[in-house]
């Protein structure tokens, strides 16, 4: 998309470096984009996930959004936190951004909000909003009234079954068992996620990514009616997504099936 310039995002386990150090060198980066490619004065944004979705389920070092909001108070450039994957208790907060002490300026929101029914939107202070030239923004399909009852249902239920709490259980849950599958298969080279957006990374002996090995998991997961996806630069990643709702047996047989698709592999 011309006017748009893409920043490196702090993916520690890619580049082999501590966090903090990965942290320090992406907020240069951006920096230096600032400085050779687009003036803070001509930029209009900053978008980011707080979580990558399909850029491989990574999450960032704590103090990288910090960072990020720092250098858009500075140049006065809106922060805007695309939380269309992460959202509504996917990471075990409402919204991802939650976890790292910031403060957006715009949220984008969808996907999770009405559970399968299509709706989106864009959240912001009635201070930003009420900049809107009126019909500059707009949709064929907005002000949907079943996708809205939807999404007020959604809401309701994730507040009222305390859903957030399910997921931070269930996640860890979900995390502590691929961590002990890592020991026995070392294909398995990193494991990361907040809440229930969980990813699972695989690597060759070299180090390289391994999509093959990858979607070899998958199709066993799918003979054995486990569902799950794939994501990544290289397509290597196994995210894990459940519903908000899943249960700790659940959980416990999702990982036995992906505990015999794995050794079937190996054999």
């Amino acid at each position: 998309m011309p006017g748009v310039f893409v920043a490196p995002y702090p993916y520690s386990f890619r580049y082999g470096w501590e966090d903090d150090y990965t942290t320090n060198w992406c907020l240069n980066e951006l920096e230096f984009l600032l400085k050779t490619q687009t003036s803070p004065e001509e930029t209009a944004a900053i978008i980011v996930e707080p979580v990558l979705g399909e850029g491989g389920y990574v999450v960032p070092p704590k103090n990288f959004l910090t960072g990020v909001r720092e250098i858009c108070d500075e140049y006065q450039i809106l922060l805007v936190i695309d939380e269309i994957q992460s959202g509504f208790g996917r990471t075990g907060r409402w919204f991802a951004y939650e976890h790292f002490n910031v403060d957006p300026d715009i949220i984008i929101i969808a996907k999770g909000l009405a559970s399968g029914l299509p709706i989106s939107g864009v959240i912001s202070t009635k201070e930003l909003m009420d900049k809107w030239i009126v019909g500059s923004h707009g949709g064929t399909y907005g002000g949907n009234a079943l996708a809205s009852a939807a999404a007020i249902a959604t809401i309701q239920t994730i507040r009222d079954e305390g859903l957030l709490k399910n997921s931070i259980e269930r996640g860890m849950q979900l995390i502590s068992g691929l961590s002990d599958l890592q020991k026995s298969y070392k294909q398995i080279a990193d494991i990361r996620g907040l809440g229930l957006m969980v990813g699972c990374e695989f690597r060759d002996g070299e180090n390289n990514p391994d999509k093959a090995f990858a979607k070899r998991v998958l199709n066993e997961c799918l003979k054995r009616r486990l569902l799950v996806l794939t994501c990544g630069p290289w397509d290597n990643t196994i995210r894990f997504i459940p519903p908000l709702i899943v249960t700790e047996q659940q959980i416990a047989d999702s990982l036995q099936i992906f505990r015999a698709s794995l050794s079937d592999i190996e054999q």
